[in-house]
């Protein structure tokens, strides 16, 4: 006769140990020499719990139980009572990247009874394991991961946003690299730029090694060379995070010092793109007169910066709010939902134009600091 394991019943009271130290999550696992994702998984009792043998399992139940873990907010999860929670995750909101995702997330939970948890974990690895932690031990229902992807599931549903691989068990949504670099690149050599300069962007960036290889292919095809010595890659600077326009600024004045003509540059995103105008101005390099500047994403300030920055458009409200409507989905029938590939928009403005005569002598531009 086949027998169903109940469930520990729930204390509303934090418990203590004889010390009066309340059992955490942390020591729990420690005690128990298993993950915290493991443990919550399994006092969650989410599907996905089912992978671990039935001993480990039970040896988790009946371990919280004896030990007395039961934090309040926990106890709702384990009464399978819905919280109308969500989390949120990204590496931090400092650029408008991330902030413009989380709008159009937010905007699209308006009026359905969520509420969202928010965390960043600053590129920090464990940091980020944490975070997921955290959030799953206060019952949050979903995730939402911008440029943010675990090593292992956190078992429950999830959609993950500019990460550079698409695990099985989450939705991805992410834009057509290609298709923008492409059309990036074509539009500087429609204005008769040849000599390219290119900022790539950070390890563990989720769109990086995508953009990088965009803009090789693209490159190849319409013979451009794509000179080492004209490529530099962004650096994160402590305190992680903070100093986004900075980290272009120090690409660009490392371009200026290799010594190369270049009358363009492309670069990965739209804060360091401006950061690379204020080194490029500095060094008497007008914009766009000495060096057509493009970025990518169209945050808020790519219009108002000087000069307005030709980018390529990313729909980050549109992506939000579609990470929220298959988050919502995927939370009431718990089904998995096809990736979703938005395609970007090339935005011509103020920081491109054809190169001058002068320029393409490497003549007439400002005395500069740099030997350019």
């Amino acid at each position: 006769m086949q027998t169903t394991r109940k469930k520990p019943t729930v204390s509303t009271r934090a418990p203590e140990t004889s010390s009066g130290q309340r059992i955490t999550l942390k020591r729990l696992a420690e005690h128990l020499h298993l993950s915290r994702t493991t443990i919550s998984l399994i006092l969650n009792d989410v599907p996905e719990a089912a992978r671990f043998p039935e001993e480990t399992r039970n040896r988790v139940v009946e371990s919280a139980k004896r030990l007395g873990y039961r934090p309040n907010y926990f106890a709702r999860s384990l009464n399978r009572k819905p919280t109308c929670l969500i989390g949120v995750i990204a590496p931090d909101f400092g650029e408008g990247y991330e902030a413009a995702l989380l709008s159009g997330f937010q905007r699209r939970l308006l009026n359905t009874g969520y509420t969202t948890l928010v965390s960043t974990h600053l590129w920090n690895p464990e940091n980020l394991q944490k975070d997921v932690e955290a959030l799953c031990d206060r019952g949050v229902e979903g995730l939402l991961l911008i440029n943010s992807t675990p090593n292992e599931s956190p078992g429950i549903p999830s959609v993950t946003i500019c990460t550079d691989r698409s695990p099985i068990w989450s939705t991805r949504i992410s834009i057509d690299n290609a298709y923008g670099i492409n059309k990036a690149i074509n539009h500087l050599v429609s204005l008769g730029h040849r000599d390219i300069a290119f900022v790539k962007g950070p390890n563990g960036g989720g769109d990086t090694e995508d953009r990088w290889s965009a803009v090789l292919a693209t490159c190849k095809k319409l013979g451009i060379r794509v000179d080492p010595d004209l490529c530099v890659q962004l650096e994160k600077l402590e305190p992680a995070g903070t100093r986004h326009a900075e980290e272009g600024r120090m690409a660009s004045e490392t371009l200026l010092r290799a010594g190369k003509h270049f009358t363009a540059l492309v670069v990965y995103n739209d804060i360091s793109a401006i950061g690379a105008m204020t080194a490029l101005r500095e060094a008497g390099r007008e914009v766009p007169a000495g060096v057509s500047v493009i970025g990518f994403d169209d945050i808020e300030f790519a219009s108002i910066a000087n000069p307005a920055l030709t980018t390529v458009r990313q729909p980050l409200y549109e992506m939000g709010a579609t990470a929220a409507e298959i988050l919502l989905r995927k939370i009431v029938d718990d089904t998995s939902s096809r990736d979703v590939r938005f395609r970007p928009e090339l935005i011509v403005r103020s920081s491109t134009c054809p190169p001058s005569r002068a320029g393409a002598n490497g003549q007439g531009k400002l005395k500069s600091k740099y030997p350019c």
